[in-house]
């Protein structure tokens, strides 16, 4: 009696014969290909009624070119005491097989976008057209850093818009008489930005005094973190804001010679009244203390 041969068993499982199943496991995740071991099982049933299970292991690799063909261990043992084994024409063949049992394609869908949806992105588009890469970022005249979350500046124009709207700011102290331009009233607008302006005169020699009031009044808006990023500015970022910078100073203990210091490098040489009021400046600035900023 010839040994009957049940094909497709897996450990104790016996299916219907000439049937070939394949299990499938191990599959590994790498940044630059996928590897699936497949394992391909058969049994033999002998004329003493016991079962042999036979296997085969194909381990490949698929990579975003192609697919790459790793090793096939034991494959002549499927083959082996007259079992029938479907053979593929080549190793690609059955790498092949294996794959499309073990792998499912996955098909990506551009995204589809409305009409209103691409007008959208247009307008955007448009939008950061006006500060492209290929526009200068140009800081207003005499522009620095007072402390974290407060600047200074001479008055703003429109080819400052770009720079000004990096600053994210959201208060504008103006310590001048100049009306502002309708394109500058419009970005202020545009940009959510509150103007609190102050009329002040620029100082000419001989002595014109400064109102003390005003100067406190724009020191509690300064010192209210609730404001900042904030820009303050005069006509030309000189001596109104020197002015109103020497008593922030003076409010964060600086000495004399260190705000004269920095007065004279915004305002050159040439010594105005502005430094004795700084200097006789003693008046009380109820800021708040919960909302003061961190470096006060």
């Amino acid at each position: 009696m010839e040994p009957s041969a049940a094909s497709g068993a897996k450990d104790s499982d016996i299916n219907s014969s000439s049937e070939l199943h394949s299990a499938h496991g191990n599959r590994q995740a790498f940044s630059e290909s996928i590897q699936v071991a497949t394992t391909i099982t058969d049994a033999i049933v002998q004329e003493d009624g016991n079962i042999t299970p036979r296997a085969a292991t194909i381990t490949t690799s698929v990579f975003e070119s192609g697919v790459l063909v790793g090793s096939v261990q034991d494959l002549n043992l499927l083959g082996s005491n007259g079992v029938h084994i479907p053979l593929h024409n080549s190793r690609s063949d059955m790498v092949g097989q294996a794959l499309s049992e073990t792998i499912t394609p996955q098909t990506t869908l551009p995204n589809l976008i409305s009409s209103d949806q691409q007008q959208t992105q247009q307008q955007r588009q448009r939008e950061l057209h006006y500060e492209s890469a290929n526009a200068v970022l140009v800081p207003p005249l005499n522009f620095a850093m007072v402390a974290p979350g407060v600047y200074r500046s001479g008055h703003p124009n429109k080819h400052n818009f770009p720079f000004m709207r990096k600053l994210g700011l959201k208060v504008i102290v103006q310590m001048s008489e100049e009306p502002y331009a309708p394109e500058l009233e419009e970005f202020l607008l545009g940009e959510n930005i509150r103007r609190i302006p102050y009329k002040i005169e620029g100082n000419k020699e001989p002595f014109i005094e400064i109102d003390e009031e005003v100067i406190t009044s724009a020191l509690i808006n300064i010192l209210d973190s609730r404001n900042h990023p904030l820009l303050i500015h005069c006509a030309k970022g000189k001596h109104r804001i020197g002015c109103l910078i020497g008593c922030l100073r003076k409010i964060q203990n600086w000495s004399m010679t260190s705000i004269f210091d920095e007065y004279r490098r915004f305002a050159g040489s040439k010594v105005l009244a502005d430094q004795e009021f700084i200097e006789i400046f003693s008046a009380k600035v109820p800021y708040s203390l919960e909302h003061k900023p961190i470096w006060l």
